[in-house]
């Protein structure tokens, strides 16, 4: 076992719980979307509260919320970071800790996911139905939350954000149509409708963005564009599909649309993305760099031992020459 001594490091730092909870943005952000969905949610289910108490549908309503789109939500705002960090991109900056910001809304979301799984009772029936005013009250707060982090990023708005901004978004206008052009073909909702071509369009519209950044040589510099494109996409179509998910509760068509599952896909190519962007480095990737570092060090050592034999020799025959 002594060789895997060279994996452990000296000492740890276990400051996990600091960088969770260093500035509270990332969870007021992410709670603060949430709580525009499952307040109403609570508030519309008068008779549920009735019969099963305030405390389990409230628990309840939380829960549906979370597992519906809870993940979609943070994804969305590390996307937002995503974006802010590729169009600023700085070599000097500390990229480690932006991107663990950056993440911290995603995993908020994942936190609060497993939350909604395990205080999850299918015994306690919730209407899941949306009022005009609680679609009025979820989108100023959403909305809003969506605004506080655009703001945060300090990024000029419209050009950093903006669908129309740049050519971005072209691969998922050009999936998002093409599934509209066979609308007419289908039976369903035309917000579940609304949903699957949104989520195939984000989708799509990531892997065109990846081809896009392996074409232009796969390093990080040259693919900048790529990348942008990437998070922009995956930024517009988690937002669009909170929207989708508002109208659905809205119009009562929310058990069609299979939110849980189509939240998982999303979740996937986020997660695919952002390793594929930021993976960090591995315990066998470490040791080959360190023996490479070793022996990169041991050849510089030997050639300047070389270099100073040779300056000993030369100042050794100057001073010949100054006594001939």
């Amino acid at each position: 076992m002594n060789e895997l001594a060279v994996f452990v490091p000296s000492s740890f730092e276990f400051n996990i719980l600091e960088l969770w909870f260093q500035d509270g943005e990332e969870i007021a952000y992410v709670f603060g979307s949430l709580s525009g969905l499952f307040l109403p949610l609570f508030v519309f289910n008068k008779k549920a509260r009735e019969t099963h108490g305030a405390v389990k549908v409230f628990t309840q309503c939380f829960s549906r919320v979370a597992l519906d789109v809870g993940l979609v939500i943070g994804i969305c705002g590390s996307m937002i970071g995503v974006v802010a960090m590729t169009v600023a991109f700085d070599l000097n900056a500390d990229v480690e800790r932006s991107v663990s910001i950056a993440l911290l809304t995603m995993l908020w979301g994942g936190i609060f996911v497993g939350l909604g799984y395990f205080t999850s009772d299918h015994r306690i029936h919730i209407e899941t139905r949306l009022p005009g005013w609680g679609v009025v009250f979820t989108l100023v707060i959403f909305m809003g939350a969506v605004v506080y982090m655009f703001v945060g990023t300090e990024m000029p708005l419209v050009a950093t954000f903006s669908p129309f901004a740049s050519v971005a978004l072209i691969p998922y206008a050009i999936v998002f149509l093409l599934c509209f052009v066979f609308y007419s073909f289908t039976d369903k909702p035309w917000v579940v409708s609304f949903t699957d071509a949104n989520l195939l369009a984000t989708i799509g519209g990531l892997g065109m963005g990846i081809v896009f950044w392996f074409t232009s040589g796969g390093g990080y510099e040259a693919g900048r564009a790529a990348v942008y494109t990437c998070s922009l996409v995956m930024m517009w179509g988690c937002f669009l599909y909170v929207l989708g998910y508002v109208a659905s509760l809205y119009l009562n068509t929310q058990e069609q649309g299979n939110y849980q599952i189509k939240t998982w896909h999303l979740s996937e190519a986020a997660v695919f993305f952002m390793f594929l962007l930021y993976a960090p480095v591995g315990a066998t990737e470490w040791q080959r760099e360190s023996k490479d570092q070793a022996a990169q060090r041991a050849n510089n050592l030997a050639q300047q031992q070389e270099i100073d034999a040779l300056k000993a020799q030369i100042a050794t025959l100057m001073e010949q020459t100054e006594k001939t």
